[in-house]
């Protein structure tokens, strides 16, 4: 059984958008896969809404993807839906683990996951058919939950395949989660609201950057010190210009870690606003005890 993991967006969450790269990878312990009912379809599970936008862009031959949308609809007409333990509404890629999935089985020539050349246009059609849940995607989503591994993403649209850097980084990520579901939408243009302010473009963005595209190296060279002082980095810088993006619950895990001497820190994971909270530490057991008075740890990566 094919099986479609989240995804977490480690670094380069809104930076992209100003010309920073970005870092995503699967979250394999959360993943969708089809299943089949012999009982009526749930609605929130029902796939004829997304089937009847597929099959409109289809016939107006807009539909970059070529999908076998009749077999498509047989196979929703015999039960199928997919079955996902992925959070909607986290940015952990629900709608695109379901869209990778609709790809691979239903395109007509789906393109290979080696082929790297052809990463743009396969991001191409998986933003179209994601669309139906977003009202536009830039496909990074379903790309990630497609290629099953993680994915270094450029600001022109180009993406590359990264493999895990060996030997592993001494520290490791955890993820807090804030049990607030929330669109993406709304705070991507907030942010881009804020960066055109004169204080944000003068100060937050040219210290945001390249903290960014430090963490991301750092990372690739499995470098776990540098790792931990270009998330505190950022973490900071997070928590002095956009607050507003960090669930006021978590506003005291969030310093506390800042203060804590290097034990761990936090960022956003994805837009912010809800879903889950990225953490790195370089000693768990310490950051476990940090945390344990005002947060429950929710998985370590």
């Amino acid at each position: 059984m094919q099986r479609y993991y989240g995804k977490l967006l480690l670094f380069g969450e809104h930076t992209i958008l100003k010309g920073s790269r970005a870092l995503a990878m699967p979250l394999s312990h959360v993943e969708g896969h089809w299943a089949y009912t012999p009982d009526a379809i749930p609605p929130h599970l029902n796939l004829e809404n997304f089937l009847s936008y597929l099959q409109k862009h289809s016939d107006k031959g807009e539909l970059t993807a070529g999908l076998q949308l009749s077999a498509f609809e047989r196979e929703v007409n015999k039960g199928m839906y997919f079955e996902s333990s992925i959070p909607v509404g986290y940015g952990a890629g629900s709608s695109g683990a379901l869209c990778a999935a609709v790809y691979e089985r239903f395109a007509f020539r789906p393109i290979h996951r080696d082929d790297e050349a052809h990463y743009v246009l396969l991001k191409r059609q998986l933003a179209q058919i994601e669309s139906f849940f977003h009202g536009s995607s830039s496909g990074a989503d379903p790309l990630i939950c497609y290629l099953g591994q993680a994915v270094l993403l450029f600001p022109d649209g180009h993406a590359q395949r990264v493999h895990p850097p060996k030997p592993r980084a001494e520290g490791r990520f955890f993820l807090l989660d804030t049990g607030i579901s929330r669109k993406t939408g709304p705070l991507v243009e907030r942010f881009l609201e804020k960066s055109e302010t004169p204080l944000f473009r003068r100060s937050a963005l040219p210290a945001l950057l390249p903290a960014t595209q430090a963490a991301i190296d750092a990372y690739l060279e499995a470098d776990g010190h540098n790792i931990m002082a270009a998330t505190a980095r950022i973490s900071g810088l997070q928590l002095q210009y956009l607050p507003e993006l960090i669930p006021s619950p978590f506003e005291k895990a969030w310093q506390a870690g800042l203060e804590s001497s290097g034990a761990y820190a936090l960022k956003l994971c994805g837009a912010g606003g809800g879903g889950f909270i990225l953490g790195y530490t370089l000693d768990a057991e310490k950051a476990n005890s940090l945390l344990a008075p005002l947060t429950p740890v929710y998985l370590s990566i």
